[in-house]
């Protein structure tokens, strides 16, 4: 299934801008929890120390280069910060870095379920990519975004050409 299908899949069900800007940041939310331990699993090297957070960052920077390369760029930009955060907490004790991340992960889900259930009166489950779309939904926010902007001409016209119609640029 190419990313243009992907899209018009998805564009139906997050047409609310409020719930898009709830989507966006969820995503950022839930990469930060799994962030927060992933980044004690360090690896020295050099004078560098990588850890499974970063590993975590890049993989899921190169999908969304994959998927569209703009909004993947875009996309990736935040990443650096929300790394950098999970990061800065190592120092803390194992119980409060788990409940951080708990936290974090459970009022990413209360969010972004309540954002569809609220403001889009329907949800979609894991329908749309399963949990490889929370990692990468930000490539579909931005990706709409540069078609309001009256770019990505093309793709957006793929998107529009093949299945049942997505959801109109404007909501």
């Amino acid at each position: 299934m190419s990313f243009a299908d992907k899209l018009r899949a998805w564009m139906p069900l997050h047409e609310n801008r409020a719930s898009r800007a709830v989507h966006f940041v969820g995503a950022y939310m839930f990469i930060f929890a799994l962030l927060v331990p992933l980044g004690l699993l360090r690896v020295p090297m050099g004078d560098l120390t990588l850890s499974a957070a970063h590993v975590l960052v890049l993989a899921v920077a190169l999908y969304a280069f994959s998927l569209e390369w703009t909004a993947g760029l875009l996309m990736s930009l935040p990443l650096i910060p929300t790394l950098n955060a999970a990061l800065s907490l190592g120092h803390l004790p194992g119980p409060t870095i788990a409940f951080i991340a708990v936290g974090v992960m459970v009022a990413r889900f209360a969010l972004v379920v309540g954002a569809h259930v609220v403001l889009e009166k329907k949800t979609h489950g894991l329908s749309l990519g399963g949990p490889l779309l929370f990692f990468i939904e930000p490539v579909y926010l931005l990706t709409v975004l540069l078609f309001g902007m009256g770019l990505k001409r093309e793709l957006h016209a793929r998107v529009m050409a093949g299945g049942p119609p997505a959801a109109p640029l404007a909501t």
